[in-house]
Order: structure tokens, then C-alpha cells, then sequence
């Protein structure tokens, strides 16, 4: 190094007049680090020491090589004393969080990790990184996702540039992912707050805390500052963002309630409660638990002939790449006796039965030969009728599986839902002979009709303990209704159900939201999907609503997917025109959404579109071929419909003849679907659709396509 440089000890001093003489041993120590010899590196840096004591650069590359060592206790130590001396040395505090994190639960370490937040942000972005996602990590496990979300962020403003793409793509991922409700996805922006000269440098102090990912000292700040300024929604928002973004779950949803309540703004009200309650049911008394319990099993073989005679317990099909986890049976078990054939062609939802709990049968893998049964079941009652159900049909088979003192093992937690949600989740149970037919009759009847009067009729905590329907009479829970609706749209976006929520609107008085216009100066990426949900489209340009529209296809809502690319390919020629290979896929996408909110006869109109717009824009006979394999998988639904055997018909005659892979596809698809082959009565020309087609036989290369068919 240059003599005159600042040094790398941290002290502020020029090398010569600092550690000069042992800048040797120092890089030698950096390279025993760099080739992962941790104890080598310790062996130098024990050495240097004796003579060193209060070097900090040695102190904290022997803290660094301790814990590549897995020594966290003894970094731990070392880095506590010389932090009594120097309590604001940046990487001393950076790695003492590191080695906190590995001995104790994340929750427990918060406080020394926030400390290196402010500490060490600055001074060493990369080992806050480190801390930050492992933040995220914890998060993610424990269900909190907006302040997984929220870290993530963190990581991304001090990561490297090559790391910072991984850590993006991770955000759009998370954006993406349907399975959590999508007011809590994505961006949510602090609202503008402009304090009082007295209260202007708490506020300053907050943003401070804020900046440094410190989110829970920042809402203790902020909650002193409320006391002064009581009526601010908007500082109640900002502190149970803040909240939210730190995992405390229930402070996070008392905040934004109260921000709701004191919000002016209709539509800003709503946004906030909506949040508020999806958080509020996060809470554990809004919960129930799905209970898992363990038996020790006399002989599986005897076992499995008697669950098989019980007539409430169904024997699932196990799935053909079933991982090597010794499952040999699965059960479902039923709250009435499984149907005959003849009950489920005329089942209805008040017939059908319903699956209270599952059963799962081990043999273990290895020398120890134990076998072993798994009961699982909503905790109360259905777990209680399961276990009896259980215990009568195994007899004396089973016994419950003890711990090493001879007590039996508790039972155990295997994950939670909402009770609200329970009330509208679908618990009818299909026995594996029942018909494609029966299955999603019953499905769309309960989707469509049986979900929304269910929900009408549920009480909400969020409402006060009212129904919707009760709530809809008081015009003081206007705000909350119009949020619990929200909240219901995003439970059937999970499902992959799109809700026409008009009706429930006029049957409940709650006014349509306001739309949004659009600018060029808006950046997208902060809009939540609540707002892109109100968002103008029809006067916006092609440029600025395919932004729109790309926007929409990350956060997968059902709703704006399906109205933005039917928008896309209706009313939008020039872009569809500039974007073929994007139109092509839209037709396939909404053809998607409309399969799985059942409207199958939408779905159809998509599939056929699709295929026109291909055939008139000259696609290779591969591209034709995937439309109409698309339609026979979609109406394999229905296979006593005469539609699915006619265009099984079409493709064996006109695609078949041509490529005969197809017609050895579909020979395999019809006979699992267990029907009788259209074909093998059809009056069928062998060369009916011409001269077998080979690749050679297009003039576009399709090398790079894939044929897909259904197997």
C-alpha cells in the first residue's frame, strides 16, 4: 500500500505512522482468508496480537476468521470487549450481529442487528447485506411478508451490482407470487407528512431510523411524535408501514386502522384498512391450526386391509414420482361414507361428502423397520372425529408414538389458515372415480354461487363481528365494508378465481372506486395492484399501457389480466401488429385465466381467437397443432360432451395423418381418461390430411419451438 494512504486498521492515521510494520503479515492473513484457511489465519493474527492488543483491524479480521471457523461464541466475546472500548467501530458491529444471528433466534437478535444497521451501513454495505437478507429469510418462514418484502429492498440498495440482479429478480418473484395476497404485495410508498417546526427534528431523527432498515426504533419515535399531533393519518400509516416492515404484525394493524379511520380520502381509507385487515387476520386468535399426530403402527399390511373396508375413509392414488420418503398409503377421511357411482352422477354440494382430515402411512427406509401413521386435521372438532374414526377402523394396530420418557409425542403444528377464510374454502372431497363432469359442475356452482352468499353471511372481526350483509345496513363501517370486499376479491385472486364483484357492490351500497389517470411522470413500479386495478386504460397510448400491461402480467392479478390483454387484443391493433409473438401468447393466457375461474365457454372463445390469429398470420402447422391441443385438454373436462370427441376427431384426422406421434399421444390420453376412442368408430381416411408432415416440410424454421401434448 501506499505509505501515505489511509490505513485499513480504521484508526484514521497514515500507513507509516500506523501499521506499517506488520502490513506483511496483514496480507497474509487476507490470503489465508481468501483461500478459506480460517485456522492458519487465526494462528498469524494470535501472534500478531501479543504484541497488538488493540489493533482493531487484527481484533476484527480474528472475529472474521472465528466465525468462518464456526466459533460464534468466542467472536461473540472478542468482539463484545473491544466494542466497551470502541462502541463505533463499523465492522466490529457489523460482525457481531453475523455471529449473534448463528447463536441465537433471529427475533432475539433484532436489537444488535439494528445497531449494525446504523453502525455499519455505510462502512460495510456487503456484511449488511448479509444481515439484511437473513432478515429475509426469517420473514419469509414466519408468513411476514411485507417485511420480507421490505428487506429485500435493503439488500438491493447495498448489494453489488452483479449480486443486485439476483436480489431483483428475487423482488419480482415475490410480486409475482399468488399465494400471498396481492394489497400485500409489491412497493407500499410512505405517505408525505409535513411536521411542525417543534416536531421537525423527530421527524428528521425517524427518517434517519427509517433509511437504516431500523423500522421498529422508527415507530417508537413516531408514536411519541402522534401524542402531539393526534389527528394525522398520516402518520399512523407511516407507523404501521413501519410496523409491518419489522414483523409486528399486530401493532402494524391497530396502527393502520387507526390511519383509516382518520383518512378523509375514500379510496386512501380503503387501501389502508384493506391492509390492515389481512394483517389483523395474521393474528393467532384469528387462527386455527392444522394439527399433526403421530401413531406407531403393529403391521401395515393388516393395517391397510382394514382402513380400506372403513367406508369413511377414502384411499388416495399416489402420485407416480412420489419422493422416497417410505409414504406407502394415503387416506382422506370423510365426514359420510364414500358415494357409489350411482350417488355421485346425481351428487349435489349439500350431498357430496367432505374431507375432515388426512392419513398418511410411513415405512421407514432403514434398519430400523419402524412403521408409522400420521393423523391430520383442523384442530377441535375435526381433528377429534378424525382420530375416532381412525382408532375404530385400526383397532388395536396403532398406538400413539412415545418420546424417549415414555410419554406420547404432542401434537404438532403443520401450518394455519384463517377461520374467516375456512368458512369459504372448498372442503367438498371427490373420490378418484368421480367424473370430470360432476367435479366441476359442483365447483363452479359453489365459485359462483355458494362463495359469495357464504361470505355475505360470515361475521368479520373487521366489521365488528357483523356479516357483510349486517355491515351493509350501517353506514358507519362504509370504509371497512369496502375493504373486507377487497379482501375477499384477493382470497378468490388466490384461487385463481376472477369475482365479479358488481353485484355485491349494489346489493351492499358500496360506490365503485374512483378511477386513476395515468401520466408519463408516474413510475409504475409504485403502484400497488389496488391501484392498477383502477387505473384508466382506454385513453392511454400504446406505449405508455403496454407498460401497463407488463406491469399487470408481474403481479398476476386475474381481474386486470384478463381486462388489459383483452384490451390488448380487441382494441389495440397497431400494438398487436408491432407484437405478435405477445398477441399469441395473450390469447393462450386468457384462455388460462377464464379455464380456471371455470368459464369454460369464454375459454373456448380465447382458444378459438387464438387459433384464427395464428392461422391468418401464416404459423407453422406445430403452432395450429398446440391450439387445438390446448381445446382437447380444456374440454377433457367434460368428456361425455360432444364437443371433446369432436375435435379429438379433428386432430386425429387433419394433424394425426400428418405427424403420427399425435395419434400415439392421443391413443395414451384417451385410454387414461378411461374412454372409448372416437376414432375407433369414426369412419377415418388413413391420409385424410395429406403427406406425413415433417420439419423439413416449413419453410420457417421451428427448431427452437417446443410441441406440446397432453399426456
Amino acid at each position: 500500500m501506499d505509505s501515505y494512504a489511509l490505513c485499513p486498521c480504521g484508526s484514521g492515521k497514515k500507513v507509516k505512522f500506523c501499521c506499517q510494520a506488520i502490513m506483511p503479515e496483514m496480507a497474509k492473513i487476507e490470503k489465508l482468508q481468501e483461500n478459506n484457511q480460517p485456522r492458519m489465519a487465526l494462528q498469524l493474527i494470535e501472534k500478531l496480537l501479543k504484541e497488538h492488543n488493540d489493533n482493531p483491524w487484527l481484533i476484527n479480521q480474528r472475529g472474521i476468521s472465528l466465525i468462518a471457523d464456526h466459533r460464534n461464541e468466542e467472536a461473540r466475546d472478542s468482539l463484545v470487549a473491544y466494542l466497551r472500548q470502541s462502541p463505533d467501530n463499523p465492522l466490529s458491529n457489523a460482525l457481531l450481529a453475523l455471529a449473534m444471528t448463528e447463536l441465537e433466534p433471529i427475533d432475539q437478535c433484532k436489537k444488535v442487528i439494528h445497531r449494525a444497521f446504523l453502525k455499519s451501513m455505510t462502512a460495510e454495505p456487503r456484511v449488511v447485506a448479509v444481515l439484511a437478507s437473513r432478515l429475509v429469510d426469517y420473514f419469509l418462514a414466519n408468513g411476514k411478508d411485507m417485511a420480507a418484502r421490505q428487506h429485500m429492498a435493503v439488500v438491493l440498495r447495498l448489494e453489488s451490482e452483479q449480486e443486485r440482479q439476483q436480489t431483483l429478480l428475487a423482488m419480482l418473484e415475490f410480486d409475482s407470487d399468488t399465494s400471498v395476497p396481492y394489497p400485500l404485495r409489491g412497493a407500499h410508498p410512505l405517505p408525505p407528512y409535513q411536521p411542525s417546526d417543534e416536531l421537525a427534528p423527530q421527524v428528521k431523527k425517524a427518517q434517519r431510523l427509517y433509511v437504516h432498515a431500523c423500522f421498529s426504533e422508527a415507530a417508537d419515535l413516531l408514536e411519541q411524535i402522534v401524542q402531539k399531533d393526534p389527528q394525522s393519518a398520516e402518520l399512523y400509516h407511516t407507523i404501521g408501514l413501519m410496523r409491518a416492515w419489522d414483523g409486528d404484525i399486530p401493532r402494524a394493524a391497530t396502527a393502520l386502522h387507526q390511519a383509516a379511520k382518520l383518512y378523509q380520502d375514500f379510496e386512501k381509507a380503503v387501501d389502508v384498512e384493506t391492509i390492515a385487515q389481512l394483517l389483523q387476520r395474521q393474528n393467532s386468535e384469528n387462527n386455527i391450526p392444522v394439527l399433526s399426530r403421530m401413531f406407531e403402527v403393529e403391521s401395515l399390511s393388516r393395517l391397510l386391509t382394514r382402513l380400506d373396508n372403513e367406508d369413511r375413509l377414502c384411499r388416495m392414488p399416489l402420485q407416480e414420482n412420489t419422493p422416497a420418503d417410505g409414504v406407502v398409503a394415503a387416506y382422506n377421511i370423510l365426514d359420510r361414507a364414500v358415494p357409489t357411482a350411482d350417488e355421485l352422477a346425481n351428487a349435489t354440494l349439500e350431498t357430496i361428502p367432505r374431507s375432515i382430515g388426512q392419513l398418511m402411512l410411513y415405512d421407514s427406509a432403514d434398519a430400523s423397520d419402524r412403521q408409522e401413521a400420521q393423523l391430520s386435521a383442523l384442530e377441535g372438532e375435526q381433528m377429534s372425529e378424525s382420530a375416532k374414526i381412525f382408532a375404530a377402523a385400526a383397532g388395536d394396530l396403532v398406538k400413539p408414538l412415545l418420546r424417549e420418557d415414555g410419554q406420547p409425542i404432542p401434537d404438532s403444528v403443520l401450518q394455519t389458515f384463517s377461520k374467516e377464510e375456512m368458512a369459504l374454502s372448498e372442503a367438498a372431497f371427490f373420490p378418484p372415480q368421480a367424473t370430470s363432469r360432476v367435479r366441476n359442475r359442483l365447483r363452479k356452482q359453489f365459485i359462483d354461487e355458494t362463495v359469495p352468499q357464504i361470505w355475505l353471511k360470515t361475521p368479520l372481526v373487521a366489521l365488528g363481528g357483523k356479516s357483510p350483509a349486517e355491515a351493509g345496513k350501517d353506514s358507519a363501517l362504509k370504509v371497512e365494508l369496502a375493504a373486507a370486499l377487497r379482501v375477499f376479491d384477493s382470497f378468490m385472486d388466490r384461487r385463481s378465481v376472477m369475482l365479479n364483484q358488481a353485484p355485491l357492490r349494489e346489493q351492499l351500497g358500496i360506490s365503485s372506486d374512483s378511477p386513476i389517470s395515468l401520466s408519463e411522470e408516474h413510475d409504475l413500479n409504485t403502484f400497488s395492484v389496488s391501484r392498477l386495478l383502477r387505473l384508466q386504460t382506454a385513453e392511454l397510448s400504446d406505449e405508455i399501457f403496454d407498460r401497463v400491461l407488463q406491469r399487470a402480467i408481474v403481479v398476476k392479478h386475474c381481474g386486470l389480466g384478463h381486462r388489459l390483454l383483452s384490451e390488448f387484443v380487441t382494441s389495440r391493433p397497431q400494438l398487436v401488429e408491432k407484437k405478435p409473438q405477445e398477441a399469441e401468447q395473450a390469447y393462450v393466457t386468457l384462455a388460462d385465466l377464464c379455464s380456471r375461474s371455470l368459464r369454460d365457454q369464454e375459454a373456448f372463445e380465447w382458444l378459438n381467437r387464438g387459433f384464427q390469429f395464428s392461422k391468418e398470420n401464416g404459423n407453422v402447422f406445430e403452432t395450429l397443432l398446440m391450439w387445438k391441443m390446448r381445446e382437447v385438454s380444456l374440454r377433457a373436462r367434460d368428456t361425455d360432451d360432444p364437443e371433446f370427441k369432436k375435435v379429438l376427431l379433428e386432430v386425429w384426422n387433419q394433424y394425426g395423418a400428418k405427424l403420427p406421434a399425435v395419434r400415439a399421444r392421443l391413443d395414451e390420453f384417451v385410454r387414461a381418461l378411461g374412454i372409448e376412442a372416437p376414432w375407433e368408430n369414426a369412419i377415418v381416411t388413413p391420409g385424410a390430411g395429406g403427406a406425413v408432415w415433417t420439419a423439413e416440410d416449413e419453410q420457417t424454421s421451428s427448431a427452437e419451438k417446443k410441441l406440446w401434448l397432453p399426456d
